[in-house]
């Protein structure tokens, strides 16, 4: 008999890697149960603190907003740093269902949701990085390449920065979260499927040929949908990368003009150098990105492009995690590279935040005081005065 069937975050047989359909019939004499294994409660641990440590970091951008509201960058840093949270809750709540199994066995749309929903956060950890090279560009846009004052005027103003910037993010994470709710549909598995947890056989949960086995209830057809939308939004991200590098080299090419022309031409390896120094953090998080999300996309792909395939669970639970190391690195990077988001934390973990509240009171009373005494002598001088 096969072993139970053990899932992280997809669904893939542990132990035996296929299980016979003959061997086992649709039947009330089949139990669908948790998966009571110890190791699912230790690995739950790392989920738990990766939202941990990414909320330490937002709670000090909250509180050091003050100094970072007219830099944008710091609205996209925050909602990426909400993203590592939604999915490392979504990951723990994973872990701990299997285990406990306090959700109905019976496949539901709420379960598809959740599934389809922790696949749409990898394209919204992909959009957060295109806004933080759009907010870096946006940051330090000169404003004598505007074609007009009152063009130079809107792009200036920080109102109409704040819901530009507001507006990005709503997008960012709206269309992937549409993509999630369509995973309640008939497009996926969820109606055709008997089971949310997982057979004692190790049955396969939904076995209609459409159907992935590797990540219930998805079928085959919505992962690799999710694979194009990411190597589009991928393919994206270089686009912005290249744009922002002839950018540069464009900023240099009218520097080197108005210097005389003593040089006209800068060298391509000065403009690299010159972009790296201000798109490091991007280009960290980037190739972190890719190294951690790619290879659950290839096994997606081959799900999708041969037929019964079966892959291995050790090589399956050691790669769909990946996701949860760059929501763990990522604060950790831009902490270092952003100097707002490292003042920020710093600012928390002395409580130091606490110090200017204290020092605010204190002007407004001593500001107060001053008023009174200053209010004071003109009302005698009005009160004394002959009228006219």
């Amino acid at each position: 008999m096969a072993e139970i069937q053990a899932r992280v975050f997809v669904d893939h047989p542990h132990g035996k890697t296929h299980v016979d359909e003959t061997f086992v019939n649709q039947s009330a004499n089949e139990s669908c149960v948790p998966l009571e294994e110890n190791y699912l409660r230790v690995v739950s641990v790392v989920p738990a603190l990766v939202a941990v440590e990414n909320l330490v970091i937002l709670a000090s951008l909250f509180c050091y907003r003050h100094k970072l509201k007219h830099n944008n960058v710091y609205r996209y840093v925050a909602s990426a740093l909400v993203a590592n949270v939604v999915t490392a809750v979504l990951g723990f709540y994973h872990f701990i269902n299997y285990y406990y199994g306090f959700e109905t066995t019976s496949p539901n749309p709420w379960w598809a949701f959740r599934k389809g929903m922790t696949l749409a956060l990898s394209l919204v950890l992909c959009g957060n990085i295109g806004l933080l090279i759009y907010g870096i560009e946006d940051s330090t846009y000169v404003v004598g390449r505007m074609s007009s004052r009152q063009q130079a005027r809107r792009q200036l103003d920080p109102n109409y920065r704040r819901r530009k910037a507001t507006a990005l993010i709503c997008v960012v994470w709206a269309l992937p979260t549409l993509f999630g709710l369509l995973a309640m549909t008939d497009w996926n598995c969820h109606s055709v499927c008997t089971c949310t947890l997982s057979y004692k056989s190790g049955a396969p949960l939904c076995r209609e040929a459409k159907c992935s086995r590797l990540y219930t209830p998805m079928s085959k057809l919505y992962l690799l949908v999710v694979v194009i939308l990411w190597g589009l939004e991928c393919l994206g991200l270089l686009a912005l990368l290249c744009s922002s590098i002839r950018t540069v080299r464009h900023s240099d090419s009218e520097k080197a003009t108005k210097g005389h022309a003593e040089r006209k031409y800068l060298s391509f390896k000065r403009t690299l150098t010159r972009h790296r120094a201000s798109h490091q953090v991007v280009y960290f998080l980037f190739m972190l990105f890719i190294i951690c999300t790619a290879p659950i996309m290839i096994l997606f792909v081959l799900d999708f492009a041969i037929p019964g395939i079966h892959f291995s669970h050790i090589v399956v639970n050691c790669i769909t995690p990946l996701p949860l190391v760059y929501c763990c690195i990522s604060p950790i990077l831009v902490s270092h590279k952003l100097a707002g988001v490292r003042d920020a934390f710093l600012m928390a973990m002395t409580f130091s935040w606490l110090k200017p509240a204290a020092s605010r009171k204190n002007k407004t009373r001593k500001k107060s005081s001053c008023t009174v005494l200053s209010t004071s002598v003109p009302e005698k001088e009005f009160a004394n005065a002959t009228p006219i």
